[in-house]
């Protein structure tokens, strides 16, 4: 499944631990494999010579157990198993004939039905079989089926393309038109035989609609004659061809079975066109390059989900997550974020190319960088990637690890509880160590695949009569068309809230009434039992007890949104917890019956933000909570309703945008934005507010003052407010620029060291007098009063800082002064200020007891300090940065003799090194410190 002419695959695999066991295993998740039957690719190895051979026909079911047990002990839930990859069939059909890659000869009865085995084989697992189909590929190569058995050519001539040869000779490949309405309507009765006549649990395409490479012009100039409206270009036409197939196919399965799932797996970029974009008023990925399936095959995943014509998309991203071009990290949040805009699933297709084989334990890997170009030869991608496997083994390889990191971006960026992967292929889950890689570090646990919760579903009743039956756990229920989840809970946890919110205490899913515990024997005396129902659509109802405990459910009290409210995003819905509540199931509808949900999952926390989901504004929506408890019926809370509105901003009235001479502490005024809200506001040098001068929140009211020493003279600036309570934030208001006031700073006044001032310490704190008309001072110090430039020490301090500190200082006189900067200019130099430096031994420093002590390393937590001064001082504790600018003013006080505890707030320092000072009235002491 997947694409080009000339397709570059850029795989570049930087190794390493992924943060899987930081996140939470999440309960419902789609964790598929996709099974390639066309070439044997995964199975069959061998095909069946005579209708009947009992050695061929056992050879490939013991292989498909064999492929099948793997993915179980994998905690794999899903089979995509291709059942027509050249309009053929792994079953009985009554439109098509048996694949090739089955028997020896095309059309020959094999003697069983290999797709009624797989569901039997799958649902004894518990593992859902979902059928894939190619829709339109009739043939790899032109003449494949020539004259032989389902050859459409004799049949229906006028609904064959063939593309012409390639450039190097090579035959290309066939299709059925998908211009024909007869085809389209092939593909719907293929698909209503299979849901009709097989217990699947869902239908899913691949990427094969016109091929890859592009579609001469005249190729479909049958259909286009017969069928293409005159006022609709080729492009759109045949676009719209693919996009009814898929509408007939996703109607009729609702019209048989509406459990059944439909999904397709596009190729993993959807355009590059950012006009194709901008007409749905979607934000192309950044950074993302490569070719256009929406122009070069007519795939249009977007168009499927926006008219709900699938239940998933499966995009096949086949990229790793170091590749510079097409990076997963972007490509898997995009697509997740489409699909919950349309409140549909996005199950990413992963790439288990070339594992590395491994013990597991993982090991670390180089990373390495390959290029391989290479032609699709009528294959769809996925099929591609097996045929060609050895080729890529030359080029590169991957660590299981990177699947794992891949889980973590589809599970990060979920939004609906339904994150998913499906792996391809199956075969590459006998790579050496990488299933207990999955079971280990990736699906520790069983998970349900996700409910399709938009669609009705009727209730359930609890099943009862939970008991052993030697190595057999057994229930009575009255329900039909069921699955049932079989939890194992330890006897000391039974009755506990949080057993079923997870999924650490399933066995398995049964399709029956019964569970076998040969495997699980050990738990009989250790745990009890408890059974749920699992309806077809994937939706979990309260579990029923083997020792059932008494309790009483109660309903849940919706706290914000209620009685209608205007309500704007972002804000949190939030309801008052319920007492040994296990989980909650949140629903929001567009109407009061809750029959047209928009949003519906099993939470267990009591709020929830409405940014996960898809609401249209200026629109009434309906929300309630059901409580779930282990062994009663769910109890639905009362259902609360809000008006959804445009998200509203506050407006600022003072300044006015552009207005200058504005004081050093202007005062900043809006409009009231309701009661209730409080008000942050922001002033930066930039427009987009990337860097912040004022950030302050909490301001009640509609005006704020700037404090002293925030902003400068000369200065250009914007600010903006937003309006927030504990429920809703509002959009900021419209930045309004600004300039203060063009007023000259006065040449700055040195205020320490006095004049002739004798310090006994090798550094000195220069301070000088606030002045926030200045950007900045530049201290000068040195030994001679005409400060030559061989001889002084430097020192800037940014704006709003007024004092540094110079520390190596050597017995003798020095000479220090200032001047300020403004508006690209200076003042004059200060006055300038001597002061003398006689030093103390160290020998007498230590003898006298003063002594300073701090962790040289600092942490995000408190740093302590310990002074201890051998007698009454005046004390000056302060934190300077490398250059001498003051960081932090810890202490200034008098103190007695003895031991004093100060502390460092070190969380908020950046990483870098430090002076700590401390200077008594008789010594000092410096220590250097790095955070």
């Amino acid at each position: 499944m997947k694409r080009l002419n000339t397709f570059i695959l850029l795989f570049t695999l930087l190794f390493g631990a992924s943060n899987l066991k930081a996140q939470e295993l999440p309960k419902h998740e789609m964790r598929a494999a996709w099974m390639a039957t066309i070439w044997g690719l995964d199975w069959p190895s061998a095909t069946i010579p005579s209708t009947g051979s009992s050695y061929y026909i056992n050879l490939q079911k013991d292989q498909f157990i064999y492929l099948l047990d793997e993915l179980e002990k994998a905690n794999i839930n899903t089979l995509f198993f291709q059942v027509r990859s050249e309009c053929d069939a792994m079953y009985q059909s009554s439109y098509e004939p048996w694949s090739a890659y089955l028997v020896t000869t095309r059309g020959l009865d094999p003697g069983y039905d290999p797709l009624e085995f797989a569901i039997s084989e799958c649902h004894k697992r518990g593992i859902e079989l979902h059928a894939w189909l190619n829709p339109y590929r009739f043939e790899s190569f032109v003449g494949k089926y020539e004259g032989k058995a389902g050859d459409y050519r004799e049949s229906h001539p006028e609904w064959v393309l063939e593309y012409p040869d390639k450039k190097d000779g090579t035959k290309n490949i066939s299709i059925i038109d998908p211009g024909n309405p007869e085809v389209r309507q092939r593909i719907v009765d293929v698909v209503t035989e299979i849901v009709t006549n097989y217990d699947v649990d869902g239908i899913t395409f691949d990427d094969y609609f016109y091929a890859y490479g592009g579609t001469p012009n005249n190729l479909d100039a049958y259909a286009q004659q017969n069928f293409k409206p005159a006022d609709i270009n080729l492009h759109d036409w045949r676009r719209d061809n693919v996009n009814r197939m898929v509408a007939d196919v996703y109607a009729k399965i609702q019209e048989l079975k509406p459990w059944v799932t439909f999904g397709l797996s596009p190729f993993g970029i959807w355009t590059t066109d950012n006009n194709v974009a901008e007409k749905e008023g979607i934000e192309l990925p950044a950074g993302i390059s490569g070719s256009n399936m929406y122009q070069e095959i007519y795939c249009d995943p977007v168009a499927w989900l926006k008219e709900g014509t699938v239940d998933y998309i499966s995009p096949q991203l086949y990229w790793p997550t170091t590749s510079s071009g097409q990076d997963y990290d972007v490509l898997g949040p995009w697509w997740s974020d489409i699909a919950n805009r349309f409140y549909r699933h996005f199950y990413s297709s992963n790439n288990l190319y070339d594992l590395t084989p491994t013990s597991y334990a993982s090991t670390e890997k180089s990373a390495g960088t390959n290029d391989l170009s290479v032609e699709l030869n009528g294959l769809s991608m996925l099929e591609y990637l097996g045929v060609y496997n050895d080729n890529l083994k030359s080029a590169t390889s991957q660590h299981p690890t990177e699947i794992g990191k891949q889980v973590a971006v589809n599970r990060k960026s979920d939004k609906n509880g339904a994150p998913g992967s499906v792996m391809y292929r199956t075969k590459n889950f006998t790579t050496q160590g990488f299933v207990n890689y999955l079971k280990q570090e990736v699906f520790k646990y069983p998970a349900l695949a996700p409910a399709i919760n938009w669609k009705p579903a009727e209730t359930r009743s609890i099943p009862e009569n939970i008991r052993l039956e030697g190595n057999s756990v057994k229930w009575d229920s009255e329900e039909d068309n069921v699955r049932f989840v079989v939890y194992a809970i330890p006897q000391e946890q039974a009755g506990a809230s949080g057993n079923f919110s997870t999924g650490e205490h399933i066995l398995g899913i049964s399709y029956s009434k019964q569970f076998d515990l040969a495997e699980d024997s050990a738990l009989i005396s250790t745990h009890t039992f408890a059974v749920s129902v699992l309806d077809r659509f994937g939706n979990e109802f309260p579990a029923g007890l083997m020792n059932p405990i008494s309790g009483e459910n109660q309903a849940a009290n919706l706290l914000f949104p209620t009685a209608g409210e205007e309500v704007f995003k972002p804000f949190v819905f939030s309801w008052d917890s319920v007492e040994n509540a296990d989980s909650y199931i949140f629903e929001v509808a567009s109407d009061s019956t809750f029959n047209n949900t928009v949003y519906k999952r099993s939470l267990t926390a009591t709020e929830f933000d409405a940014a996960n989901i898809s609401m249209a504004e200026d629109s009434m929506y309906f929300w309630r909570v059901s409580t779930r408890m282990a062994g009663v019926h769910d109890t639905v809370s009362a259902t609360e309703s809000f008006l959804l509105i445009a998200e509203p901003s506050p407006e600022i009235t003072s300044p006015i945008n552009g207005e200058e001479n504005m004081s050093l502490t202007p005062t900043i005024t809006w409009t009231d934005f309701g009661e209730g809200f409080l008000y942050r506001v922001q002033i930066s040098y930039q427009n987009d507010f990337s860097t912040l001068v004022v950030d302050t929140t909490g301001v009640a009211g509609q005006s704020w003052q700037a404090a002293e020493n925030s902003l400068h003279a000369y200065g250009s600036y914007f600010v903006r407010v937003i309006a927030y309570n504990n429920n809703m934030t509002s959009a900021w208001s419209d930045a309004v620029a600004f300039s203060t006031i063009e007023e000259a700073p006065d040449i700055p006044v040195i205020l320490s060291p006095t004049e002739d001032e004798n310090i006994s310490a090798q550094e000195v704190s220069v301070k000088i007098q606030d002045d926030a008309r200045a950007y900045s001072f530049r201290l000068e110090l040195s030994k001679s009063s005409t400060f030559p430039w061989t001889d002084r020490k430097v020192l800037t301090l940014n704006t709003f800082e007024y004092e540094g500190l110079y520390t190596g200082l050597t017995s003798g006189t020095y000479y220090v002064r200032a001047r300020a900067s403004y508006n690209g200019t200076n003042t004059e130099w200060s006055e300038t200020r001597s002061f003398n430096v006689i030093l103390t031994s160290a020998i007498d420093q230590e003898e006298n007891g003063l002594s300073l002590n701090c962790a040289t390393l600092l942490s995000e937590q408190n740093a302590p300090v310990v002074v201890n001064l051998p007698r009454k001082s005046f004390i000056q504790l302060k934190l300077y940065d490398t250059t001498g600018r003051l960081v932090m003013d810890l202490a200034e006080t008098k103190l007695p003799a003895g031991v004093h505890h100060f502390s460092i707030p070190a969380s908020g320092l950046s990483s870098k090194v430090y002076l700590l000072s401390l200077r008594t009235d008789y010594g000092f002491k410096t220590l250097k410190l790095v955070k």
